[in-house]
């Protein structure tokens, strides 16, 4: 499923690119689309942008995860954006944190990418340039 290019896509946008949501849902001003592929889940946000709801943010949940930052991040279409590479078994922390450049839009997203059980779990981009240090 490729997501690379989603921030910022309308409703209509979304479910020309990916399908039919098999949920849509309004909670406090944003609607909550979800979109089911044979090895994932994609839950993406949209907030009302004036215009209608655009894509702010998206979690990608894998079924049964990947060893690697490079495989994770390939199954949506982001790699080798995502890059540098890392292995899951290594990491000690529960997240990693990466800048996700978008130059065609000349902006930088915020990409957070889940360890659970020593495999990547999630992926998750937000809309927002990256806030820690």
């Amino acid at each position: 499923m490729d997501c690379i290019d989603l921030i910022g896509f309308t409703e209509h946008q979304l479910h020309a690119h990916l399908g039919s949501a098999t949920s849509r849902r309004e909670i406090d001003g944003d609607a909550w689309l979800i979109f089911q592929a044979p090895d994932m889940t994609l839950r993406v946000r949209c907030r009302d942008a004036g215009d209608g709801f655009r894509c702010a943010s998206w979690t990608a949940s894998f079924t049964d995860g990947f060893d690697t930052l490079a495989e994770a991040a390939a199954a949506v279409g982001l790699w080798p954006a995502a890059a540098p590479d890392a292995t899951a078994v290594a990491v000690t922390t529960p997240l990693i944190r990466r800048c996700l450049p978008d130059p065609a839009r000349s902006l930088v997203h915020s990409l957070t990418a889940t360890v659970r059980a020593g495999r990547f779990t999630q992926i998750a981009v937000f809309d927002e340039a990256p806030d820690w240090s």
